[in-house]
């Protein structure tokens, strides 16, 4: 279970709304807050080599002013009654570079799950061109559970009781992506705690429609059905594994799905918006509340940046997602 849980917070209202998940969470499984807010410099001294040292000593004391205020603003969070019980550090620097101050402290303090709100007029898409929440996604080796809060009223994460909690979780075939299970099933059940974390397995298969072309040669459509079959097997043998290994936990639950449309990630972010009304391919249940996908290849998300499966839910789902970044060399199954 996870140990310490990092907060980024930027004094916003929408950003606080990561705090009641993140103290679910942490009360669940006995783990720390980090609170994490990252003061900007108001001058970057390396665009201006001839400022005065005057003004540069001044810039520094207003940095350092900047600092003690997010300090401030993260001890009142820590002592607040949404947090009463658990154990709470804050930490707050200057940076440029918001995403990279926060991935090193998270990195420091061994984090092992960073939690944020995604916000601003249009979410993730204001910042898919280099914000704060698109950088850490991209580079974090952390898992990073990422809320929208436009969506609050839509899924059972954000409600005051627990209630079960319906977890579409993508893969592909690969060992690799299978890296996300364990995070996620963690994070499930922390969050819906007694009630059931149902784990829906899915796997969309890229094939044309089945009758997009006149003539579909026998042999294609042969090979098509043991692909399919091929795959209902895998992810049965994953189900298995899960509920035979010590992630079974008393209240998880697991389903497999096999799902055949060409837009891969359209098809994720369709279900998890509107699972009814794929009209029972997707088992036992009738809507999600949270996404989870794993990133991987030679780069991890930076090789798919122009068109992802990852990179695509993350831009255009209003779902929560948790992701995790596998790195960038471990070796698929041959």
């Amino acid at each position: 279970m996870f140990q310490k849980i990092l907060v980024p917070l930027d004094g916003s209202e929408r950003a606080r709304l990561a705090l009641p998940i993140a103290a679910r969470v942490a009360r669940s499984t006995g783990a720390s807050l980090i609170l994490v807010r990252i003061a900007y410099p108001t001058i970057e001294y390396n665009r201006y080599p001839r400022v005065l040292v005057t003004l540069e000593e001044l810039d520094r004391q207003i940095a350092d002013a900047e600092v003690e205020l997010a300090r401030s603003y993260l001890h009142q969070i820590a002592i607040s009654e949404l947090l009463a019980g658990i154990e709470v550090e804050i930490q707050s620097t200057v940076s440029t570079d918001i995403a990279h101050a926060i991935l090193e402290i998270a990195k420091t303090e061994k984090a092992d799950l960073i939690i944020l709100c995604s916000h601003g007029y249009t979410g993730l898409k204001r910042w898919a061109l280099g914000g704060v929440a698109h950088k850490l996604t991209r580079s974090s080796s952390i898992p990073t559970f990422v809320l929208h809060e436009e969506d609050e009223s839509h899924t059972h994460i954000y409600a005051t009781k627990p209630q079960s909690l319906q977890i579409l979780v993508a893969l592909d075939g690969s060992v690799v992506s299978e890296a996300v299970l364990e995070p996620t099933i963690q994070l499930g059940v922390a969050l819906a705690v007694p009630e059931a974390a149902i784990l829906h397995l899915v796997q969309v298969l890229p094939f044309p429609e089945k009758h997009k072309h006149s003539v579909t040669h026998q042999a294609i459509e042969e090979a098509r059905k043991r692909i399919i079959a091929d795959t209902h097997l895998y992810l049965e043998e994953v189900k298995k594994h899960i509920l035979s290994s010590n992630l079974a936990y008393r209240n998880l639950q697991v389903t497999t799905s096999v799902l055949v449309h060409e837009d891969v990630a359209g098809t994720l972010v369709e279900v998890a918006k509107n699972a009814e009304g794929w009209g029972g391919k997707l088992q036992a249940t009738d809507h999600i509340d949270m996404l989870a996908l794993a990133t991987h290849g030679r780069s991890g998300l930076e090789r798919w940046a122009l068109g992802s499966i990852t990179e695509r839910v993350l831009d255009t789902t209003k779902q929560p997602v948790l992701i995790v970044h596998t790195g960038a060399n471990q070796a698929q199954p041959g």
